[in-house]
């Protein structure tokens, strides 16, 4: 870690994000929350005043080059050292500032480390290392927490490829991977560019690869149309399961006034594997391993290990 950013952290809070086990970091007035792999449990050590709390979120966004105040209370940054950090500010629609810190080692693990550490069994490691070393499209779906860009990261890096990475906050990093960020509307209102603007922009670099950090929204058509037009692809989407992948992606193709049936042909077209990811009793793993097939206009995920299809009512 920079010694610019050591000088706006107090000396309890960086002892936690220099603790290797420590994941996740949550602050609001008066508490801690610590994730070092068994879920959130409260940290004696650390507890900032309302006004210790708000001087640090701004001092931390400010670091990441973005702004938090009254006009823009919440904002996303990447740090060095491998910290994520989402704050709130104290405002209208809270009455504590909060503090999200998620802590990426600057060291990722390589996908044989991650597999062999009871991520996955060995026929889902076998699975993955074949998707990995394919070069073909995959989604890695899960809640929040369960390693989706850990395991990403780790994929993307298994080949000598060009990965054009577009993430609202860039977490994925590596010698093949080029990092484009979105950014919000100045104090006028103007400059903003958002992950579509970045996908499109992706398109003419050349790419091996074009990886999305996450999809949620209006970046979808872009990235599934540049995926039915021969680029390859990767990217994570918040789903619990193999079983509520096509359902998410259908609530966000709906945002987009895409119907069903075109967004089934687009994604079963454009990916060629769904891995999810689950937390079991504070462990992160695979899940499940599938393939999306469309019947009767309609978005399935075939599992992969179970020979069974999932499809959702």
């Amino acid at each position: 870690m920079v010694v610019s950013v050591e000088t706006k952290i107090p000396d309890a809070l960086l002892e936690l994000i220099d603790d290797p086990a420590v994941t996740d970091i949550c602050l609001s007035s008066g508490r801690t929350l610590v994730d070092s792999g068994s879920g959130l449990k409260t940290a004696e050590k650390l507890a900032l005043t309302e006004s210790e709390l708000s001087m640090l979120a701004k001092d931390l966004i400010e670091l990441g080059g973005r702004r938090l105040d009254q006009a823009n209370p919440f904002a996303d940054v990447s740090l060095p050292g491998g910290l994520r950090v989402h704050a709130v500010l104290k405002s209208a629609c809270t009455d504590s500032t909060l503090l999200s810190i998620r802590l990426h080692s600057t060291n990722p693990m390589t996908l044989e480390s991650l597999l062999n550490g009871g991520f996955a069994t060995s026929a889902q490691s076998e699975l993955i290392q074949e998707i990995a070393g394919s070069r073909q499209s995959f989604l890695i779906s899960g809640a929040t927490g369960t390693g989706k860009t850990t395991l990403l990261r780790a994929m993307l890096q298994e080949k000598d490829e060009r990965v054009i990475a577009v993430e609202d906050v860039s977490e994925l990093f590596g010698a093949n991977i080029i990092c484009l960020q979105t950014k919000p509307k100045n104090i006028e209102g103007q400059g903003e560019i958002t992950l579509e603007d970045l996908v499109r922009q992706a398109l003419r670099m050349r790419p091996d690869r074009i990886c999305i950090g996450e999809v949620r929204g209006e970046e979808l058509v872009p990235m599934l149309q540049a995926l039915n037009t021969g680029h390859r692809g990767a990217t994570t989407l918040h789903a619990n399961s193999l079983e509520q992948v096509p359902e998410r992606l259908l609530s966000i193709a709906a945002q987009q006034q895409i119907n069903e049936t075109t967004l089934s042909r687009l994604v079963a077209s454009a990916f060629d594997w769904v891995i999810a990811l689950s937390v079991e009793q504070g462990a992160r793993r695979i899940s499940g391993i599938g393939k999306f097939e469309v019947s009767n206009d309609k978005l399935l995920v075939v599992s992969q290990l179970r020979s069974r299809k999932l499809q959702l009512a």
